[in-house]
């Protein structure tokens, strides 16, 4: 049997399984919707006799193979769940549920605990002798529990991290190659190869893919990952030569963790989210990550750089940081490498992201125009009929940002896309910059640290003119998700986390990004995911949305501008009467800000009525027509919504509903290198209004009054 008709015949039999699980599901009671607030993973084992399997359940398939699993058997027996459950793994395994297993050989355990030995960390390499900490690690790290979706298939895998984590916190990769004779090999964290892949057993509670060496992901951080790494040895000097290794070393917030493990519940008020179905939970963790982007060795040398004065004769001609982004500051050449505005600490913060980003994620997408039912299933920027992208802020004083662009399942940096106005697909004849190409992994080399990921790239990564002029000259639509780091780091923006009906409520604390929130003021993130159409059914950017009630006040920061110059900034709007309306106030003083315009008003029976909007049904238009209606909105402050979002309906953004549109919230001139705040305060009575927050644009003016129109993607 092929490898192909063996996954064919996989996927089948999980579709099967899907919807036993889905009938078996309609005869359930409901649970209390305030249960489990804090828990993600399930540490209670159910025993009750709603349903009688007949299968093997996963403790059950290791127990029938001692002379695989003995090993792993006796390990499960020794670990608990959590420090506060009474149980062990070997009974939460012969439950029911959704786990993933990646289970290793009695030979793996062993080669492992004699590595242990080698290294210092055991004192014995006997099984019966394994400390708890590391009995708790290696089952840990190979069980992903899945909750109410289904266990990862071999069918489900895709090059990089799958979406939910392991027990142990820590994400999963996954990479392929090919034998001697062409048959294609799974590796799971670099290392562990899955082994006799054509039985891959799928059982009652899950699937087990058998390894051959234990899941143990490095505890280094990014850093110093790139530091030890073979073949990226020469960045991993400039790290240390600039400091940003020791900056980069955090890996979570132990005060957060201490004070939700004590306060975990929503704290009393007369506006209880759960009362509207969302059942918000708290993050149970605040982890801080970072993204590295790396040239290899090999780049730099294929560039002429084999030192650091090479490399500083290459900065000195292709650099341009003495721009707006440098706010007057000059840039030093000396060899203070510390020193924000040197010349290496400039070029190295530019490969700096402050968020932990999995390859899949570099570039999170949804609804876009054209995208096909596989694409969300897969996430595959292949599926896509245009590009996809997201813009990141760099680390560094200087407030730069990149461009990641998904096209046919490459991601790229800094790529200057020329579009068709007419179906946006990009005119590649006329492409003269590519970008640089992120590879997922580094080859044989664990690019996964414990605190984030760094990817080989295969060009030089620079602050240059055209990243300004053309990379950034352009319309940047910023889903709210992606300006808040911490979302990604800690698996909660969409498809970080496969748990799609799960809500998450923010406090000001959380994200370093929003500050002054008044006490009253519950700031919801919402999933909003569904497979179910090829691009789902909520007129929302890449679907998710965030939902703000109470008393509304906060402030948050905006991403900044690539040169100084006059910009609009838009809010995107999914309007109802449920919506509320808040004034808008703009500046860089987060705590003193001027008041812009009149208040945003989110009805759509007033502030986004057609009458105050102008929005007209363009069906039966001309395009002459189309675009006077488009200038009669400008004039009001509105314009549709972009046909970029399509929706199951098979309609866009510009012709699904006049409750679809963008309000122009502010024109002026916006400095590059400044942290510019946007603060919402609601003027409405009560607390029960949900202010929606989904997307913003900002636009250079460049784009908005140019020599051609601004195009309706």
């Amino acid at each position: 049997m092929t490898f192909n008709s063996i996954f064919t015949k996989m996927k089948v039999s999980n579709n099967i399984k899907k919807v036993l699980k889905a009938a078996l599901l309609l005869t359930l009671p409901l649970a209390g919707i305030g249960e489990g607030l804090l828990t993600s993973c399930s540490e209670n084992i159910d025993e009750s006799d709603l349903y009688t399997f007949t299968g093997e359940m996963m403790t059950d398939y290791f127990q029938n193979r001692p002379e695989t699993f003995s090993s792993f058997m006796e390990i499960l027996g020794k670990v608990h769940p959590s420090k506060r459950s009474a149980s062990t793994m070997k009974e939460l395994l012969s439950a029911r549920g959704n786990y993933t297993c990646f289970a290793p050989t009695n030979e793996a355990i062993q080669l492992y605990l004699d590595s242990l030995c080698e290294i210092g960390q055991l004192e014995s390499n006997k099984l019966a002798q394994i400390s708890d900490s590391v009995a708790e690690a290696l089952v840990f790290n190979s069980i992903i529990q899945n909750g109410d979706n289904p266990a990862y298939a071999s069918t489900d895998f895709e090059e990089g991290a799958l979406g939910t984590t392991n027990m142990n916190d820590r994400f999963v990769t996954i990479s392929y190659s090919n034998d001697a004779i062409g048959n294609t090999l799974i590796y799971v964290n670099t290392n562990s190869m899955v082994i006799n892949s054509s039985e891959e057993k799928e059982i009652e509670n899950g699937y087990v893919h058998t390894v051959d060496k234990v899941l143990s992901p490095s505890n280094a951080s990014v850093a110093d990952l790139v530091e030890t790494s073979e073949n990226t040895r020469f960045f991993g000097e400039l790290l240390e030569m600039t400091g940003w290794d020791k900056k980069l070393q955090t890996y979570k917030d132990q005060e957060w963790e201490d004070y939700w493990t004590e306060n975990g519940d929503l704290p009393g008020t007369s506006v209880n989210p759960r009362s509207k179905g969302w059942n918000p939970y708290y993050p149970e963790h605040r982890y801080v990550g970072y993204t590295i982007f790396v040239e290899p060795d090999s780049v730099f040398n294929a560039n002429g750089i084999t030192d650091l004065g090479s490399l500083k004769t290459w900065v000195k001609a292709n650099a341009n940081y003495d721009d707006d982004t440098n706010m007057g500051h000059v840039t030093s050449w000396g060899d203070d490498y510390e020193d924000d505005y040197n010349w290496l600490n400039q070029f190295v913060a530019y490969h700096l992201l402050p968020e932990r980003l999995t390859y899949n994620h570099l570039v999170c997408f949804a609804n876009e125009y054209g995208c096909e039912s596989s694409a969300l299933k897969s996430r595959s920027a292949s599926a896509f009929y245009v590009n996809v992208w997201e813009y990141w802020e760099t680390m560094g004083v200087q407030r730069r940002s990149l461009k990641v662009t998904g096209i046919r399942g490459a991601k790229m940096i800094n790529r200057v896309s020329i579009y068709n106005k007419n179906t946006y697909k990009e005119a590649l004849g006329q492409m003269t910059d590519l970008g640089i190409t992120i590879s997922p992994t580094n080859g044989m080399t664990d690019n996964a640290a414990l605190n984030g990921y760094y990817y080989p790239i295969d060009q030089i990564l620079i602050w240059n003119k055209d990243v300004p002029n053309k990379v950034l000259n352009e319309r940047m639509r910023y889903d709210v998700g992606a300006m808040i780091p911490e979302l990604m780091t800690n698996n909660i923006r969409q498809y970080g986390h496969e748990d799609r009906s799960k809500n998450y409520i923010l406090t000001t604390d959380y994200s370093d990004n929003i500050v002054n929130m008044s006490k009253n003021t519950y700031f919801i993130y919402l999933s909003n995911t569904s497979y179910s159409g090829s691009a789902g059914s909520w007129m929302n950017y890449k679907i998710d949305e965030f939902n703000i009630i109470g008393s509304v006040d906060f402030t948050m920061k905006l991403p900044p501008v690539p040169y100084t110059g006059t910009y609009e900034i838009r809010y995107g709007i999914n309007s109802n009467d449920n919506r509320g309306m808040a004034q808008v106030y703009i500046g860089t003083n987060k705590d003193n800000l001027p008041a812009i315009g009149i208040p945003l008003d989110l009805r759509s029976s007033s502030g986004v009525a057609a009458s105050a909007t102008g929005w007209v049904d363009e069906t039966s238009l001309s395009e002459d027509d189309i675009n006077e209606s488009d200038k009669a909105m400008r004039n009001l402050g509105f314009m549709k919504g972009p046909k970029y979002m399509q929706f199951a309906s098979g309609k866009t953004g510009r012709d699904v509903s006049s409750n679809c549109v963008r309000k122009i919230i502010y024109t002026g001139q916006l400095e590059a290198g400044k942290t510019y705040w946007i603060r919402f305060k609601s003027v409405l009575s009560g607390e029960s209004w949900e202010f929606f927050y989904d997307y913003l644009e900002i636009v250079p003016k460049s784009v908005y009054a140019g020599e051609e129109a601004e195009d309706k993607w």
